[in-house]
């Protein structure tokens, strides 16, 4: 059974979501590949780690436990197990060795959460395959790529998820102003693009007096804005939204996109 007060943050970068869970008062379980940025969390969070409100693994989710190379990016949200990834536009990057564990052990170990969030740069699969009807939570969100949304979308409906919403990482309600700005800036494909995006995945800045970083995950579950959708129409919104960056060279989008997904 699912553990209501428990919440897993996979991708923990900067540790800005695993705060908000702490906000809220969520025991957490913050995983984190880069060596780098478990160093940092660990100072971070030390408090709650000392109550137990918060663990971290420093471990890569793979297909495979054992140990497997990581790219280190100079761009510390891009590292990744993908060299492609973590090297884009050139960024300096560097491989090392890192324990791997994969996401069924994970879940064994620790429990069903009430929500999952996703987000670890190339690897994000290994964890909808990780899990099954029996051990998927309530509620999970994972950052879709252009390339992969589909499976995704697929993976999740066989897991047992039947709502869906696609959520901007990057536009957020009170960003309106520049919004607005930017609009008057961008040629027609990408007022094309802003406007539909602003209409079906606008984020929201805030809740409950807790402020939302650019690029953080906000809020999830049943506090994620936006209607619920059915697999059929989140399937046409991503196919939307897909045809729009590549019409526009994503210079009309310019953001990127979580997908959360509800079981009944």
């Amino acid at each position: 059974m699912p553990e209501t007060d428990l919440i897993y943050d996979v991708g923990v970068n900067d540790g800005a979501d695993s705060a908000y869970y702490l906000f809220r008062g969520f025991r957490v379980l913050g995983i984190e590949a880069s060596p780098v940025l478990a160093t940092n969390l660990r100072q971070r969070f030390a408090k709650e780690i000392a109550d137990g409100r918060y663990t971290l693994l420093d471990v890569g989710v793979a297909e495979e436990a054992g140990h497997a190379e990581f790219w280190m990016s100079d761009v510390t949200e891009w590292s990744s197990f993908n060299r492609a990834i973590a090297s884009r536009n050139g960024t300096p990057h560097k491989a090392v060795q890192i324990p791997t564990r994969t996401f069924s052990s994970i879940i064994e170990e620790f429990g069903i959460p009430l929500y999952c969030k996703v987000d670890i740069e190339g690897n994000d699969c290994c964890c909808l395959t990780g899990l099954t009807k029996n051990t998927a939570p309530r509620y999970l969100s994972i950052e879709m790529s252009y390339e992969d949304g589909n499976e995704h979308i697929d993976l999740l409906y066989d897991l047992g998820y039947r709502d869906f919403k696609i959520v901007s990482q990057v536009m957020r309600a009170a960003a309106m102003p520049t919004i607005t700005k930017l609009y008057g800036m961008l040629p027609e494909i990408g007022r094309k693009a802003l406007r539909f995006s602003v209409k079906n995945t606008l984020g929201v800045a805030s809740y409950n007096g807790w402020q939302f970083r650019y690029g953080s995950s906000g809020s999830f579950g049943e506090e994620s804005p936006g209607r619920w959708r059915s697999v059929n129409e989140t399937k046409a919104l991503w196919r939307i939204l897909k045809e729009i960056d590549q019409q526009s060279g994503r210079a009309g989008l310019v953001q990127w996109f979580d997908f959360h997904a509800r079981r009944a």
